[in-house]
């Protein structure tokens, strides 16, 4: 794992424009990430990780804040710069069907890539390295003349795997890249990355509601929470002794394999997710907060140093409460 930093982000944020106003659904995110090194951005749905996964990328606009690669300022460059970037910026998008061409077969969609970015290689060559690329994912050669809309869910997750990686990119956003596989294809997909980094220096963006894999893949974890960094903190660490109330409360809601402990447990947290379009005063997560004080709806916290390298963005961090069961 490399120290120096491949993609730096500062205080990114991201607006949508929508009938019912403006709603701002990442507010001034901001972390480094270097080579080799995994990043698990988690959160409930409609947190702002997807969104933030694809401003790195310069797949929607930011409003405000900056994203770096390599010291350059992707808002700043040319369309055919950011185009030659692309072969190192790879995304795995959340909804696998919709991300592949029903024209194309699965064979088709793979090469791809390579047809675009190594115009250099030979049609044997090609069809060599997508045949190994799938054969990683658990399609074999009887299926690479298929069509999307013949495959499940999960298998077609496993070609926009395939798609992504077929380049050995720098940098892999991975949007919930197994949450439609099954257990075993799930671990051949966390091996397949762990590859990557090691042999290639992938720097992984692993965006998922299941902490057990955040936990075995990535060795720092960004939680998010109506578009705002709750805590930012090593893994180990994290899951060990998270600070934040929420983040504890993501923990506390991790599956069981006792069913009758499973149904005895409480639900996440109390109340609904606030409106993004009209986020609490304070600390957004407040309302929902087992811990809240009246400071909390009075004062936004800061996102400040805690302990080592871990950050956290509550104004009662240091009250061990906070830190407990």
């Amino acid at each position: 794992m490399s120290t120096e930093s491949l993609l730096s982000v500062r205080d990114v944020t991201v607006d949508y424009a929508t009938g019912r106003g403006r709603l701002r659904a990442v507010d001034r995110v901001s972390f480094e990430l270097g080579a080799g090194e995994a990043l698990g951005l988690v959160g409930e749905s409609g947190c702002g990780k997807s969104t933030l996964g694809r401003a790195l990328l310069r797949l929607v606009p930011l409003a405000g804040g900056e994203v770096r690669w390599q010291g350059r300022d992707l808002a700043r460059l040319r369309r055919d710069e950011l185009r030659r970037l692309r072969a190192d910026l790879q995304i795995v998008f959340q909804d696998p069907l919709a991300s592949l061409d029903p024209r194309l077969t699965i064979g088709q969609s793979v090469a791809e890539p390579l047809e675009v970015h190594r115009p250099e290689l030979g049609r044997t060559a090609v069809r060599e390295r997508v045949g190994r690329m799938l054969a990683r994912v658990g399609l074999g050669p009887e299926l690479h003349n298929r069509y999307p809309h013949e495959f499940s869910g999960g298998q077609c997750q496993r070609v926009g795997i395939a798609r992504a990686m077929i380049l050995e990119p720098k940098l892999v956003v991975c949007d919930e890249p197994v949450s439609a596989l099954d257990v075993s294809v799930q671990g051949q997909i966390v091996e397949l990355l762990r590859e990557l980094r090691r042999d290639h220096g992938t720097a992984l963006v692993f965006i998922s509601h299941n902490l057990a894999v955040v936990r075995r893949l990535c060795e720092r974890v960004l939680v998010m929470y109506l578009g705002r960094t709750m805590e930012f903190a090593p893994s180990e660490e994290f899951y060990a002794d998270p600070l934040h109330p929420y983040s504890r409360l993501l923990l506390d809601a991790v599956p069981v394999p006792d069913p009758r402990v499973e149904r005895a447990r409480p639900p996440l947290a109390a109340g609904e997710v606030a409106s993004p379009f009209a986020p609490p005063s304070g600390c957004v997560f407040r309302t929902r907060c087992p811990v809240a004080v009246e400071a909390c709806a009075r004062d936004v916290p800061a996102f400040e140093a805690a302990t080592g390298s871990r950050r956290v963005a509550c104004l009662r961090w240091g009250d061990r409460v906070t830190a407990r069961r």
